[in-house]
């Protein structure tokens, strides 16, 4: 391949997502000319983490924290993209003209979304069946914000995983390119699994990008019980639900039943 493939990400700014933008820069198939992040929720895992109140809450987003350090930190040293990376607020793409038109400008092969806002408006119109979201949960059972949190919490760990998809106005409704379940060990939390599938999702949307033309993406198919979960909707009586369940050690009897 001698033409590189332009593409322009949307994400946001914890160290799972730098990672994401970082290795897609880092590939000698793409061009990387704008990564727009939103930092919201860098901001709230900050203002937890400095809350005076240690509680549930607080600790869960300190595992989160160490187990992207661990996945992510050493990948991430050396790494300079600021003269690509441009900061902006949540859901401001989806009004600002003069990031729409830096994107227009632009003329991206590809937009590649993970962990931002619903992408809407002029963009979605302009560069229709030229968006990929990256989901990380499994569509169309569970859609929506921490997709595979809500497993753990539910103990239905059978719908973890990955969707990659063609971005359209819905919550994670697009036609389905690829998806993928991750691989479990008994010791295993809702951290490590969602950062290893991390590891994994990122060498699959290389490979997706460069594929993109040849693959015909699947219609999803309507889910009786699907579920949709937005940020509200995490908790203390979900960090529960998850803490009571891993005393259970629902990942062991899980990796059981599927032997």
């Amino acid at each position: 391949m001698n033409k590189k493939i332009k593409i322009v990400i949307i994400t946001a700014n914890e160290k799972r997502h730098q990672f994401f933008r970082s290795k897609l820069s880092r590939s000698k198939y793409l061009d990387l000319k704008i990564c727009f992040y939103e930092n919201d929720e860098s901001r709230q895992a900050y203002k937890i983490l400095n809350s005076r109140r240690y509680n549930l809450l607080k600790k869960h987003f300190i595992k989160r924290r160490k187990s992207e350090n661990f996945f992510f930190s050493d990948y991430l040293k050396n790494n300079n993209l600021s003269k690509k990376l441009v900061e902006i607020n949540r859901s401001q793409i989806n009004h600002d003209l003069n990031l729409y038109y830096q994107i227009k400008n632009v003329n991206p092969d590809l937009i590649i979304s993970y962990g931002c806002s619903l992408i809407k408006g002029k963009i979605l119109k302009k560069f229709k069946n030229r968006m990929i979201n990256v989901h990380l949960g499994l569509s169309p059972y569970y859609k929506g914000s921490a997709t595979n949190f809500w497993p753990f919490v539910n103990n239905e760990l059978q719908f973890l995983g990955v969707t990659f998809m063609v971005t359209d106005k819905g919550i994670d409704t697009g036609k389905i390119l690829h998806q993928f379940r991750p691989k479990m060990v008994v010791k295993d939390d809702v951290h490590s699994v969602g950062n290893r599938m991390i590891l994994e999702m990122t060498n699959k949307i290389i490979k997706i990008i460069l594929n993109y033309k040849k693959i015909k993406p699947i219609k999803q198919k309507k889910f009786k019980f699907e579920k949709i979960f937005k940020k509200k909707d995490f908790n203390i009586i979900a960090l529960n639900k998850l803490k009571k369940n891993m005393k259970l050690k629902i990942v062991k009897k899980y990796l059981m039943e599927k032997k």
